[in-house]
C-alpha cells in the first residue's frame, strides 16, 4: 500500500511538469469579417496559422474539425455568434482545443479593424485580445501580425504561467596581478666631450684671409680703372674705349665684393667652428651669391 501511494504521490508531483512543457492546442476559428471580401478571409486565415505555428503553438484549423461532421450541425457550429461563451464552448469541444482565437477583419468607412480575440475553450471566456481600428487593406496582414505578438504572451502566461526568470551568471572573480616592480633606472656616465671641428677652425680663417686679399686686389683694380676713366687717359695712353673700359671696372668692383662677403663669411665659419662643441652636429652653414651690382653673403643655423 505505501509503495502504490508513493508512486500516486510521485505522478501527482510531475503531473504539473509535464502539461506546463505541453504545447498550447488553438483552434482558429472562423473570423469576423463583416463586409470583407472573400480573398482577403482566405489569406487572413492562412497568415494566422502558419503565425501561430511559428511561436510553437499546435494549430487546429476549424475545415479539419467541420470536414467529417454532418451538414446541419457543421453549419450551426460556422455560423454561431463567436462573441458568445455558448459559440466558444462548442468550437473548443469540437476541436479538442485549450484555446479558441478569432480573428477580426471588420471593414468600417474608416478602413478594417483588424485584431485577434483569445478565448478558454472551456468556458468561452475571454484571456485577451488586441484591435487596431483604422487599417487599410494593404495592411492587413501586418495588423494581424501585430495582434499576434500581444496576445501570445499573454496567453502562454495566463495558461503556463509567467516564462522563468533567464539564470544568474555570476561575474568571475577579479584578477589577482602581482604589483610591478618599479625598473630601476640606470644612469650612464655622460662621454667626455670632445672639440674636433676646433684642430679645423684654421682652414676657413685661412681661405677668409686669402678671399680678403683677392678682393682687396680687385679694388684697387677697379679704383684704378675708374681714375683712368675719369682722367680720359694719358698722354701716353689714350682711352679707346671708354665702354669697355667701365665695364671692365664694374666687373672688378663686383668681384672685389664677392671676395669680401666670401672672405668674411669663412672667417664667420672658423669662428663657429671654433666655438662649437665637438659631439654636436654643425649648425651654422654660410651661404654667398652674386647679384646683378653686388653679392651676398649670409649664415643660416642655430647657434649655440
Amino acid at each position: 500500500m505505501w509503495i502504490s501511494l508513493l508512486a500516486a504521490l510521485t505522478l501527482v508531483a510531475q503531473a504539473p511538469v509535464a502539461t506546463s512543457q505541453a504545447p498550447i492546442t488553438v483552434l482558429v476559428a472562423p473570423p469576423d469579417a463583416s463586409g470583407a471580401p472573400s480573398h482577403v478571409v482566405e489569406f487572413a486565415q492562412e497568415h494566422v496559422a502558419d503565425q501561430l505555428r511559428s511561436r510553437g503553438l499546435d494549430v487546429i484549423r476549424i475545415e479539419d474539425v467541420t470536414r467529417k461532421m454532418p451538414s446541419s450541425r457543421r453549419r450551426a457550429l460556422l455560423r454561431c455568434n463567436r462573441t458568445e461563451a455558448a459559440c466558444i464552448r462548442s468550437l473548443g469541444k469540437a476541436g479538442k482545443a485549450e484555446v479558441v482565437l478569432v480573428a477580426e477583419l471588420g471593414q468600417f468607412l474608416s478602413g478594417y479593424r483588424a485584431g485577434a480575440r483569445v478565448y478558454l475553450g472551456v468556458d468561452g471566456s475571454l484571456i485577451t485580445e488586441h484591435l487596431t481600428p483604422g487599417v487599410r487593406e494593404d495592411q492587413l496582414l501586418d495588423s494581424l501580425t501585430q495582434a499576434l505578438e500581444v496576445v501570445v504572451p499573454r496567453t502562454r502566461t495566463a495558461l503556463r504561467g509567467p516564462p522563468p526568470a533567464p539564470p544568474v551568471v555570476e561575474p568571475p572573480p577579479p584578477a589577482i596581478t602581482a604589483p610591478e616592480t618599479p625598473a630601476t633606472e640606470v644612469v650612464s656616465p655622460k662621454p667626455a666631450t670632445a672639440y674636433p671641428l676646433r684642430r679645423w677652425a684654421w682652414l676657413p680663417a685661412v681661405g677668409g684671409v686669402a678671399l680678403a686679399g683677392v678682393g682687396t686686389a680687385f679694388y684697387l683694380q677697379a679704383g684704378d680703372k675708374f681714375d683712368t676713366l675719369d682722367k680720359g687717359g694719358t698722354s701716353s695712353e689714350p682711352i679707346r674705349d671708354a665702354g669697355e673700359l667701365a665695364d671692365s671696372g664694374r666687373r672688378a668692383q663686383t668681384l672685389s665684393r664677392v671676395a669680401f662677403g666670401l672672405g668674411a663669411a669663412a672667417l664667420a665659419t672658423g669662428a663657429v667652428m671654433f666655438l662649437l662643441p665637438g659631439d654636436a652636429p654643425e649648425q651654422v652653414q654660410p651661404s654667398a651669391a652674386v647679384v646683378p651690382g653686388g653679392g651676398m653673403v649670409g649664415l643660416s643655423g642655430t647657434w649655440p
